[in-house]
């Protein structure tokens, strides 16, 4: 017959055990160190990476849509995990890509191969189905530069000629400056403000939230994500 200590410890011991086998929790962009969060508006998250030359993240999950921006010249390469590391290639500076991670999740890393720090905007499209799909934004000095079953992205471009433009967006976007200076200006009469320098960005949550966009100087560059 068992002491109570014995059965003891073997409770503690079945227990250790139980929790050795649990499966960990997986690792997303949320708790990755390379990436940071800047901003969450209703279906739309917005990660910023940032990874040195010769190294690379942890193991991650990525399980919805995402679309890339990469702020300069960029070299990476991935590995899924179980798998090599694929061949490495070359994001152009500005370039933007949609990968569909939706019904189709990936766990891999990501290794700068390059000789400068990378990088990059994420734009995570958290709808699980049923992306809208409205019809293309309509602004001066604006056209559509690609879009994907879950984002739009648009090329902005101002300048004497086209100073300013007047965006209403039907989903949560994030508008960021490439070249030049962009003063921004909401539409309920908000106070004004610039990004002044590549990459700096400020988000629309939709409808409710226009905004006027005008150059400073003699021209300016910028770009806009929309997760539809």
């Amino acid at each position: 017959m068992k002491t109570t200590s014995q059965i003891l410890g073997s409770l503690v011991l079945g227990g250790a055990t139980v929790l050795a086998q649990a499966p960990a929790t997986p690792v997303t962009m949320n708790n990755e160190s390379h990436f940071e969060r800047l901003t969450y508006l209703r279906h739309m998250r917005v990660f910023e990476a940032r990874i040195a030359p010769g190294e690379s993240t942890g193991d991650y999950l990525q399980d919805h849509d995402v679309m890339s921006i990469a702020f300069g010249d960029t070299t990476l390469r991935s590995r899924k995990v179980g798998q090599d590391w694929e061949a490495p290639r070359t994001r152009a500076a500005w370039s933007a890509e949609a990968t569909a991670y939706t019904d189709a999740p990936v766990t891999h890393r990501v290794e700068n191969t390059g000789t400068t720090p990378l990088r990059m905007f994420l734009v995570e499209n958290l709808r699980d189905r049923g992306w809208t799909m409205p019809a293309a934004l309509t602004a001066p000095g604006t056209t559509l530069r690609q879009e994907a079953r879950s984002f739009a992205v648009y090329d902005i471009r101002l300048d004497a000629a086209t100073p300013r433009t007047n965006h209403v967006h039907q989903n949560p976007s994030l508008i960021f400056v490439v070249s030049g200076v962009v003063q921004v200006q909401g539409g309920g009469g908000e106070s004004e403000f610039q990004l002044e320098q590549p990459g700096r960005w400020f988000p629309s949550s939709g409808p409710d939230q226009p905004h006027t966009l005008s150059v400073v100087g003699d021209n300016a560059h910028a770009m806009c994500v929309e997760a539809r």
